[in-house]
């Protein structure tokens, strides 16, 4: 290090390539003054190692060892570093990506997501594959926009890859270890070398991320939402000779956690004030900042993933190879939930199964100014849900109770209860238990190819077109049992049943039977099956204007297959629904300024997505709690402009700067048929509102500072920070759905060694701990809405050792 505040060629290329997915790299020679300049990183968004700038894609590449360093371990973490994508995770199976503002929710498993996630290459097929702690990665990329052609997989807002570190025939280790604020503490570790010399390299990772709960449950004194994550991911990396290789992935992730209690958020609907008021119960804060929640059932969950792949390649000739990528997923989900009161009213969960088996095979030609991809991908995917919800002795005063105190302001469980009891005692309905079983067989075949072709020195075309066929078979299953129904005096009038049999009416709705079956729901069988194929693709015009000047336009074809409701669907929903395609048109540019030593890209978008996929509530009129009224529908259009920049680049030495904006219109321009929370009917008209889980405005900005201490010790500071504008964080927009626009401020202070076998840092995270609430859910149904504030201020000290 020169002059006691340079910056080593080593740190420099390190640093700037977490920066931004640009690393940097100095031209001088030893001896000469050192220069830092900014190089392209590789990337695989075509399926093929190119630079970044050569992509026509408005992307972000983010480096696994910057990630690490800035203590970012979730996929939640991403959006501080990716402007305009937003990621929500109420528990594991509802994960959900939003990109440009398009994309889905999980409360219903038929619908899959807008945004595609890989890993290695592999189609993951559900969101929530991704909660496992992200470690010992090469890097992310986020690719904005349809990505039609090699990520053809329901990839209509765009495709999220991540990529784990290979084995490495050079043996080294490395080992985090982070100790912080409320019980936090996580180990990350990794071991690689060579197994069989020049043939066969490993590579072992493991993680343990544990913290204490963020939310006092009052009922007793327990901390609830917690984190408890583990895994496991061993590697082979097979080279017998330069024509052929393999890798070999299989990996273990383990979840169990005391989590999530959704209390309710401000403001709650007047018939759920009702029925508290009646019971003379008062909830935890309605004001997600406080962190209570009053929960007498316990409150878990537990995952399990495992997964193997196999990549083969074959270099079959100097201009052809082969690639085959074998891949299984096994993913198991099983909560237990509370009603978010203390209450006996309502406790279970959705338990969710989901096997998945991949295959794609891809013919790679490289020709002199001609590059092509041909390819073929199946996938089958099993998925299995069970919904139970098990009702308590407090459920039958609490819902009728409410009813009889909105007619009569006065009325409480003291004064009326008896009478209440003496009409519907607790035992009618304590102990009855709901159980909603599906299941959904489906299977994916397409077949596609991509032409890139240099028309001359300084203009490239690229072509790709994809065919997808789909097959989905379904079934839905609703059984009601147990509790006393017969303790009512009511079920006295079910004998109206067979008296209405004989006159030729039907009477079964003014029975007790009938009110049962409206307030907690009564059998119910539905089978079906839906068989469809749609063609994708895009195409891309670059123009090297200049040597440090890349333009581009692009045009793509996104589509998203129709499925199966599976949910208990009502008179007015459709069983299946329609395919979600989007149509999107870009233009960009990527340039290099000021000597190699800033890096500038710019898109401007337009997409129009015809029968955008979301999720709705039935009409059916039910009394009592029900998550269960999440239904599928088509949304006629919706639109997405806006403009995306980023930059990167070294603006002293030692000090390095990356920036990150998004512009983001995303609009419903026909929805009049949305959910209304005051008359629970679907009239909502919509139409020209910003889509929820779609802030206007995202963006980041971050700072690293590199300075020599003397007596062989480096000195490092880095900031972080990052915005997002307000939204509704549900598509019919309720009025305690609406997320505050927030900022989000990061500080790490370490030092360490200049060859980095050890640092030691210092972190906080949300510096001036800012209140945000970070997830909203329906709780109840529309209208109600559970919420959780993200973390506020925490700190802690980092070790890292390495081996080289």
């Amino acid at each position: 290090m020169r002059g006691g505040a340079g910056l080593s060629q080593g740190m420099a290329a390190a640093l700037l390539a977490g920066a931004f997915g640009w690393p940097v790299a100095p031209l001088a020679a030893a001896g000469t003054p050192e220069v830092i300049a900014l190089p392209p990183v590789l990337v695989t968004a075509r399926r093929k190692e190119e630079s970044a700038v050569a992509v026509p894609i408005s992307m972000v590449a983010l480096d696994g060892e910057s990630l690490a360093e800035a203590g970012f371990s979730s996929a939640t973490d991403l959006p501080e570093r990716v402007a305009g994508l937003t990621v929500s995770v109420p528990n594991p199976r509802l994960t959900s990506f939003t990109i440009r503002g398009l994309g889905s929710n999980a409360f219903n498993d038929g619908v899959e997501s807008s945004v595609g996630l890989f890993m290695d290459g592999v189609y993951l097929g559900r969101q929530g594959f991704s909660i496992f702690d992200l470690v010992d990665l090469e890097r992310i990329e986020v690719l904005r926009g349809p990505q039609g052609t090699l990520f053809g997989k329901n990839t209509t807002a765009g495709a999220i890859h991540i990529l784990t570190r290979l084995p490495s025939h050079t043996f080294g280790a490395q080992l985090d270890s982070s100790l912080g604020t409320y019980g936090s503490r996580q180990v990350r570790g990794s071991v690689t070398g060579p197994l069989l010399d020049d043939q066969l390299a490993g590579r072992l990772t493991g993680y343990l991320t544990q913290r204490d709960g963020l939310l006092e449950n009052r009922f007793d004194g327990t901390d609830l939402n917690n984190r408890d994550k583990s895994g496991l991911r061993g590697q082979l990396l097979w080279t017998p000779h330069d024509a052929l290789s393999g890798r070999f992935i299989g990996e273990y992730g383990r979840v169990d956690e005391d989590c999530c209690a959704y209390p309710l958020r401000d403001p709650i609907r007047p018939a759920v004030n009702a029925r508290d008021d009646y019971m003379e119960y008062r909830r935890a804060s309605g004001n997600p900042a406080d962190r209570e929640a009053d929960s007498d059932a316990p409150t878990t969950l537990t995952v399990q993933q495992q997964a193997a792949s196999a990549e083969f390649g074959w270099t079959l000739s100097p201009r052809h190879r082969l690639v085959s990528l074998s891949a299984w997923r096994d993913w198991r989900f099983v909560p237990q939930n509370d009603d978010a009161t203390s209450l006996k009213l309502v406790t279970g969960g959705t338990r969710n199964a989901h096997q998945q088996r991949s295959q794609e095979l891809r013919l790679e030609s490289r020709f002199d100014t001609l590059d092509t991809v041909l390819g073929l991908f199946y996938l089958h995917q099993d998925i299995q849900g069970m919904e139970i919800g098990l009702f308590g002795e407090d459920l039958a005063a609490w819902t009728f109770g409410g009813l009889l105190r909105e007619q009569v302001p006065f009325a409480t469980r003291s004064n009326s209860g008896a009478a209440l009891d003496l009409l519907i005692p607790p035992e009618t309905l304590d102990g009855m238990t709901v159980v909603t079983r599906y299941a959904q067989d489906s299977r994916s075949v397409a077949g596609f190819g991509t032409l890139d072709w240099s028309i001359a020195p300084d203009l490239d075309l690229s072509l790709g077109l994809r065919y997808t066929d789909e097959r989905k078979q379904a079934e839905v299953d609703r059984r009601r049992s147990g509790g006393n129904p017969n303790a009512s005096v009511l079920a006295a009038t079910n004998a109206l049943t067979p008296l209405g049999t004989l006159i030729g009416v039907d009477l079964s709705g003014v029975t007790f039977a009938g009110l049962l079956d409206a307030v907690a729901g009564g059998d119910f069988s539905r089978a079906d099956q839906r068989t469809e194929g749609n063609y994708s693709g895009q195409a891309a015009l670059r123009y090297q204007a200049q040597p440090d000047l890349a333009l581009y336009v692009s045009a793509a074809r996104g589509y998203k297959g129709g499925g199966i409701n599976l949910g208990v669907t009502g008179e007015r929903i459709e069983p299946t629904f329609s395919p979600e395609t989007a149509t999107a048109f870009e233009v960009g540019a990527k340039s290099r300024l000021f000597g190699q030593r800033m890096a500038l890209a710019v898109a401007f978008y337009h997409t129009d997505v015809e029968d955008y996929q979301a999720l709705t509530f039935d009409e059916d009129v039910t009394l009592l709690p029900n998550p269960r009224l999440t239904n599928l529908l088509n949304v006629g259009q919706v639109r997405l402009q806006g403009v995306e920049l980023e930059a990167s680049g070294a603006l002293a030495q030692g000090l390095l700067a990356r920036a990150g904006l998004a512009y983001n219109r995303a609009i419903t321009r026909d929805f009049r048929n949305a959910p209304d929370e005051d008359t629970r009917e679907n009239t909502k008209d919509l139409s020209g509102r910003q889509l929820f889980n779609a802030p206007r405005w995202s963006g980041n900005v971050g700072f690293e500072y590199v300075r020599t201490l003397g007596a062989g010790l480096e000195a490092q500071a880095a900031l972080d920070y990052a915005f997002r504008g307000g939204s509704f964080a549900t598509l019919e927009q309720g009025r305690a759905s609406y997320v505050d626009g927030y900022t989000l401020t990061n500080l790490r202070l370490g030092v360490r060694d200049p060859d980095r076998t050890w640092e030691l840092g210092l972190w906080v995270r949300n510096l001036f701990d800012a209140d945000y609430v970070a997830v909203v859910q329906p709780v109840y149904g529309v209208g109600d809405y559970g919420a959780l504030a993200g973390d506020p201020r925490t700190y802690g000290v980092t070790l890292r050792l390495h081996l080289y």
